[in-house]
């Protein structure tokens, strides 16, 4: 806008070539920039201040010294790799947490013989899916995840102004930013695996809007030393970007336009390798698309004014600097650095990253894995033997027999029967004790971070609501601390959106975006009024209808401490309905006369008492309604119209006693008849009071008598049927039935117990005839060998004794020739019984 200053005030001269003079008010906040020809450029506030943060938020990387940046970027370069060295062991678990997936083809574990199966149990497939299922539900619904909240006192404006952004981002992040949600989700299925995982905020010049991208906690380097990742004093973002993106951001401005050259091939971490694998992914080509790899740093660089926080881009081909940004409010002093990039943590440690499933169950997945394929190797074995075969013929035969293949056999030489000449290996089959591993490991990973209610199934579906809400917080005390950290992350990045809405939002945005919700870039400025619509202490549909019923049991109890209307909403909140849908329109508290107030009443419709009305006035006429026997005592409109009429003539008599009392103070205070004390106002209220009551004789007994009469058309609370009998009748035939089954359950185990020991006693007898009668084949064996023995033996002994018998008779022969030649011969006998003369 042109302004043209003359130095004569009271004399303006419109000129048709230049525009028009106008005026501003001192107080008029305006910024002046004087031109060459004598006039001047003014600038409003809000267009000042607009122009003020293009200025401190331009790409100033060719107006810093060039040789300091050349310095930062290359110590940064250095420190960068120092970075990702220093997590490798860390991107390794997280690639064997994809891997153990089994989603891959390539999950570790098991045999490696030829069939062996290559099964994975799904144990951190389902933790990851369950995981996301829950927390996408909590945190994004369907109507948007955005509430408003406001802190201090409250009034109109601030209620009104709440909504409008509340409104607004809804559909903002819902239906305007439609990549939102695709991005939370990628990243809730990631966090149980990698332990943490980023969601990226940034500005859109491009499509006026702003724009969401998932960060995964590979492709995010920290230092070493750092313990926290809000406080790390160097944050890198690695992206792969395409020559089509990178030109996009040189000519958006985002970049600087410099030569940079052919790019060399972009180093993916093994995650993502892992990740293409499970996708089907496979580059076929010498880096078609042109990815060139991007460092984007958000750091403290000294420029000569002191470390400040910067957003650094450096090409990692050329080492060359692309665009650098202050990251800082231009009126912050402190030099507060801005956040753009929220971590989405499961489970913190001591150290930046967070840990998730991987760290924690992983081996107990790589272990349920190595179990569930030797279980079905076992059985796969055992289903087709493996046979060693007697080498025979004359060349021998090696045999690979298939299921169901019929093969010839060349026996050997003498060999009659095929079981002479193979014998199959003894291979074990399926082991109980292995398949009662696989149960208690499957058993303990769940344990770890229970995400579901199977506890609640065991207990008493009457029993109070307090007890069941105390049985789902014990039992779900892992998720819910893993949930407000969730909660959390969703309120940083709302905060993020809602300093970008109010940093680059304009009012030609807002109309070109056709969102329908009347709001202004300046609702966005001043303090944050939304939160996320998670709520941190509940984080399942049974803790909130717990949560809903504990509520009406209690507006049951003390009705006049509640909204009954507000809590219906609620409970019709819990069910997904929309309350517009089957609740009656809320009665507008408009001031109506009291005709309008007499007809409201007949058609059932609220009416209410508001402090400003005549309220002798509205009881004259209302009297004047219910006396008249064509409408208040008309039977057909009193049934409706009678007994909020009563309730509506007593308010309007509170009201006019409450009225006239602060009417007498004021004006007795005024016209100074008493001084400012209670005493004596206590006196003036008391004369109000016994005129209302000289002017309304005959007031109360008609009221009664009115009150009496509407007490036939009270409403009654329709109380719900009382289903407790037949409740407990169900709950009595189910438990019967469960007896019944449990006792047909035990007689067949009976059965079986009495048949396995039938079979175990025939079997112990067998064994035992068996037994009996190899101990009675060895007693006989024995007696024959005894008996052979002593026949043996006496053989033996008459031998002898036939021979000791002719040595007798024989020596007995030489003795008498000796008597009788008287002479010794040389003759010898045996030795006869003395075996050893």
């Amino acid at each position: 806008m042109a302004q043209q200053f003359e130095d004569d005030e009271d004399q303006q001269i419109p000129d048709e070539q230049d525009g028009e003079n106008v005026e501003f008010d001192d107080s008029d906040k305006t910024d002046v920039e004087d031109t060459d020809d004598g006039g001047a450029i003014v600038r409003l506030q809000d267009e000042a201040d607009t122009q003020q943060n293009a200025e401190h938020f331009a790409n100033i990387v060719d107006e810093v010294d060039q040789g300091e940046l050349e310095m930062a970027i290359s110590e940064l370069i250095d420190k960068i790799t120092n970075d990702k060295e220093a997590r490798e062991k860390r991107d390794k678990q997280y690639e064997e947490g994809i891997r153990r997936t089994g989603l891959g083809d390539d999950a570790p574990g098991g045999a490696q013989f030829t069939g062996a199966n290559k099964v994975v149990h799904p144990m951190l497939v389902e933790a990851c899916v369950d995981f996301s299922a829950r927390v996408m539900k909590e945190i994004f619904p369907a109507n948007g995840p955005v509430k408003s909240k406001i802190v201090g006192e409250k009034d109109q404006s601030k209620v009104e102004k709440a909504d409008r952004k509340t409104d607004f981002m809804n559909w903002q992040l819902t239906e305007q930013m439609v990549e939102f949600r695709g991005e939370l989700e990628q990243l809730s299925t990631q966090l149980p695996l990698g332990g943490g995982q980023y969601m990226k905020f940034m500005w859109n010049p491009l499509y006026k809007r702003p724009m969401a991208e998932f960060v995964p906690i590979d492709d995010v380097y920290l230092p070493f030393a750092a313990t926290n990742f809000y406080t790390a004093e160097r944050k890198t973002h690695v992206q792969y970007v395409t020559k089509f993106e990178y030109d996009r951001r040189v000519k958006s401005g985002m970049y600087i336009d410099v030569d940079l050259g052919v790019p060399t091939d972009p180093e993916f971490s093994s995650a993502s390798r892992a990740n293409d694998k499970i996708e089907g992914r496979k580059d076929l080509s010498y880096n078609e698309d042109g990815l060139r790899t991007i460092f984007e740093v958000y750091t403290y660089l000294d420029f000569g004014d002191g470390p400040e926080p910067y957003i650094l881009s450096i090409d990692k081909s050329t080492e060359r600097g692309l665009s650098l940004y202050r990251n800082w409010e231009p009126e912050d002093e402190q030099r507060k650095e801005l956040e753009w990039i929220v971590e989405f943590a499961f489970v913190p440690w001591r150290g930046a990253y967070p840990i998730g499933l991987t760290h924690m169950i992983g081996g107990l997945s790589g272990a349920a894995t190595g179990a569930l394929r030797a279980l079905l190797d076992s059985a796969h074995i055992q289903n087709v033997p493996t046979l060693l075969k007697l080498k025979g013929g004359p060349g021998g035969q090696t045999l690979n027999v298939q299921p169901t293949e019929v093969v010839e056999m060349e026996g050997g030489a003498l060999i009659d029967d095929v079981r002479k000449l193979a014998m199959p290996l003894p291979f074990n089959g399926p082991s109980p004790v292995l398949m009662q591993l696989l149960g208690f490991l499957v058993d303990t990973g769940k344990g770890v971070v229970q995400t579901t209610f199977e506890k609640l199934s065991d207990q008493n579906p009457n029993q109070p609501v307090g007890t069941t809400m105390a049985l789902i917080e014990q039992g779900m005390v892992v998720f819910n601390s893993i949930h407000s950290r969730l909660h959390s992350s969703m309120a940083r990045s709302l905060k993020i959106l809602h300093r970008i809405n109010s940093a680059y939002l304009t009012i030609e945005d807002i109309k070109a975006q056709e969102s329908g919700i009347d709001i202004e870039p300046s609702d966005f400025d001043g303090p944050m009024d939304i939160i996320p619509v998670s709520d941190p202490a509940i984080f399942s549909e049974t803790q909130r209808f717990a949560q809903i019923q504990a509520i009406m049991q209690r507006s049951q109890i003390f009705p006049q401490l509640y909204d009954m209307r507000k809590v219906e909403e609620m409970f019709l909140r819990t069910l997904k309905v929309p309350s517009s849908e089957v609740l009656k329109p809320k009665p507008a508290q408009d001031d109506m006369d009291p005709a309008s107030e007499n007809v409201a009443a007949a058609m059932g419709s609220g009416i209410y008492v508001l402090p400003q009305q005549d309220h002798m006035a509205h009881i004259i006429t209302h009297m004047a309604f219910v006396k008249s026997p064509l409408f208040g005592s008309n039977p057909v409109i009193a049934k409706t119209f009678l007994f909020p009429m009563v309730m509506h003539l007593r308010d309007h008599l509170l009201n006019y006693y409450l009225t006239e009392a602060h009417d007498a103070v004021d004006k007795a205070q005024k016209q100074q008849l008493i001084p400012e004390e209670a005493q004596n106002q206590v006196q003036v209220i008391l004369q109000v009071q016994q005129f209302i009551e000289q002017q309304m004789n005959g007031f109360s007994e008609q009221l009664q008598e009115m009150d009496k009469q509407a007490e036939q058309f009270k409403p009654q609370p329709q109380l719900p049927p009382d289903h407790a009998l037949e409740i407990a009748q169900m709950s009595a035939g189910i438990q019967q039935k469960a007896l019944d089954q449990k006792a047909q359950t035990d007689q067949a185990r009976l059965q079986l117990d009495q048949i396995k020991l039938q079979t175990q006693t025939q079997s112990e007898q067998a064994k035992i005839a068996a037994q009996q009668q190899e101990r009675a084949d060895k007693m006989q064996a024995e007696q024959a060998r005894i008996y052979a023995e002593n026949q043996r033996a006496m053989a033996e002994i008459q031998m002898r004794e036939a021979i000791n018998t002719a040595d007798n008779n024989t020596a007995k022969l030489i003795t008498a020739a000796e008597l009788a030649h008287d002479s010794k011969t040389s003759l010898t006998t045996g030795t006869g019984i003395n075996f050893n003369p």
